[in-house]
């Protein structure tokens, strides 16, 4: 009996020669800072078609917070071809925060998302200045050649730099705190059965683009469109109060007396083009087409002082 006893002892302990196996080799192997275990298959392509939607809705939602209300105001404002920058804006803004998105998932890092989404802010803050001053001009010199011969060559100088400058650090931030949450946020989102579980990466990036949006078109869309919108409520003014008597305050106020070499026109249609501007973007110059007939208005600190035909 004592011998059967021994003989399980000594078979149920591990002899010197065997390994006893670790728990952590039993487990994940821990990846560098915010990455998530590889998956394969369908899930990968899950994740990849999802964090692909999530960049390219994410650019749709800055480009539109950026420059649908821009359209609408320069619409209102007679302003020629309005639609062109927000067009533009939106398919490069959604190509841009789309790549930066599937880089992010297909590297696996949030380190490197980061990397990617201030990338990515920083190209934006640069396409927020190039597409109104060079790439929309483009655009209307191919659909109307004519005008190539009446608009200026807009120049990209000092203060435009410092717009985009501060363009780049809100978005660079904004944009980081994105890339910093993606992969945490898509690997909640992806899996999540109800409707509103796989939203939660929607949640969390719509509100931060609008935040941004807010602060960087009160900076630059804001400052470009501003001469213009004065130069047409002069000419609205003008036209509005034309058989009526004006209170020498308001008309002083409004320096009504600018439209006096072209009020033989003001009833015309009218489109309105950015002309030229000295190097503080203080002086602007408005170029008005009233039906062939153009004008150049010139404003200081947003208020028309002069016009003349042109």
């Amino acid at each position: 009996m004592n011998s059967l006893v021994s003989q399980y002892r000594m078979s149920a302990s591990p002899s010197p020669n065997q390994v006893t196996p670790k728990l952590s080799s039993l487990s994940h192997s821990t990846d560098r800072f915010g990455s998530r275990p590889r998956t394969t298959g369908a899930i990968s392509g899950s994740y990849l078609r999802y964090s692909l939607w999530l960049g390219a809705i994410t650019g749709f939602v800055l480009s539109t917070a950026l420059w649908a209300y821009e359209t609408f105001l320069l619409v209102q404002s007679h302003v020629a071809y309005p639609w062109i920058p927000y067009l533009v804006g939106t398919i490069l803004f959604m190509g841009v925060c789309a790549s930066a998105a599937l880089l992010t998932c297909l590297l696996n890092r949030a380190l490197l998302g980061i990397v990617f989404w201030v990338l990515a802010g920083r190209l934006m803050a640069v396409l927020l200045i190039t597409i109104p001053l060079k790439i929309a001009p483009g655009v209307m010199f191919i659909l109307e050649p004519g005008l190539q011969s009446r608009l200026p060559a807009y120049v990209i100088n000092s203060t435009f730099r410092s717009w985009e400058g501060f363009g780049t650090i809100v978005l660079a931030i904004f944009l980081g705190i994105l890339g910093l949450l993606q992969l945490t946020i898509v690997d909640q989102s992806v899996p999540a059965v109800s409707p509103a579980g796989r939203l939660t990466a929607y949640f969390v990036f719509v509100p931060i683009v609008l935040l941004a949006s807010v602060m960087v078109s009160d900076m630059i869309n804001q400052q470009l469109r501003a001469p213009m919108l004065a130069t047409n409520q002069l000419i609205q003014f003008a036209i509005d109060h034309q058989n009526t008597k004006v209170d020498p305050t308001i008309a002083r106020q409004m320096q009504l007396s600018t439209i006096d070499p072209i009020a033989s026109l003001i009833d015309r249609p009218r489109r309105l083009f950015l002309g030229k501007y000295d190097e503080t973007f203080l002086q602007v110059d408005v170029l008005v087409d009233f039906g062939g007939k153009w004008v150049d208005c010139t404003t200081v600190s947003l208020q028309p002082v002069y016009c003349q035909i042109k």
